[in-house]
């Protein structure tokens, strides 16, 4: 199978479930592209798949918006995703992997037995601030932000379409702090510009998935996805 083949296949998967829950397209796409990838290269194909996705995402539910929690959330996200970026060229990422995959473990722990337990605002700007981090380095740091801000969020349109704000913010810093560092490839685009469109089919579909679903259980599959995201980052 080639490459631009698999990137297709994964990023269909993986964006059905973001479209249902708000994250988690990068993570179950890199759960498998990692066996076959370079990371660097993983992750720049799913700069620009995700960037269109979460731009579809806001389109197709886009009075759910919320400008509100973006704005007040958008500045520690921003300097922990520039902060990212920097590690990306700089550093080994293994240590990083590890240390967000113990956290992510713990987070879907508070989910699914302490949910009701209130932690201090300054946990809330701390998970923004590894967030952002997570997202300059890999560009899946939906599950800290989601947890950051899950009980703020009116709905969980509402949830959906903000990250998808999110996501498309941050990319846009991410491509060009990456260019000035040397780090985008064009060829690596050419290769994979026709995925996008068997991407968005996975999305309509995950978004009529996502209206018929309770609030109840989308909570549950936030716990879930958060879980996964750990087990991700530990083994890679």
């Amino acid at each position: 199978m080639s490459i631009p083949l698999l990137i297709a296949i994964t990023f269909f998967a993986g964006f059905f479930i973001e479209s249902i829950i708000g994250f988690g397209g990068g993570l179950i796409a890199y759960s498998i592209l990692g066996f076959f990838m370079d990371i660097k290269h993983m992750i720049l194909a799913g700069l620009y798949i995700g960037t269109c996705s979460s731009i579809y995402i806001f389109i197709t539910d886009h009075k759910a918006f919320s400008k509100k929690l973006f704005l007040g959330a958008l500045p520690i996200c921003l300097f922990g995703t520039m902060l990212g970026v920097l590690i990306f060229s700089t550093l080994s990422s293994q240590i990083m992997l590890t240390m967000l995959g113990a956290l992510s473990i713990i987070l879907s722990a508070k989910i699914v037995f302490f949910d009701d337990v209130k932690f201090p605002r300054i946990f809330r700007n701390i998970l923004l601030l590894i967030g952002g981090i997570s997202h300059g380095l890999f560009g899946i740091g939906g599950p800290f932000v989601v947890n950051a801000l899950k009980d703020e969020f009116k709905n969980k349109s509402e949830l959906r379409t903000t990250m998808a704000v999110f996501f498309v913010t941050l990319n846009i810093v991410r491509f060009f702090q990456l260019s000035i560092q040397n780090e985008i490839h064009a060829s690596l685009f050419l290769d994979i510009w026709w995925v996008i469109f068997p991407v968005f089919i996975a999305i309509y579909y995950g978004f009529k998935a996502h209206v018929k679903i309770s609030e109840k259980i989308f909570k549950k599959l936030i716990g879930a996805m958060t879980l996964f995201s750990g087990i991700v980052f530990l083994l890679k």
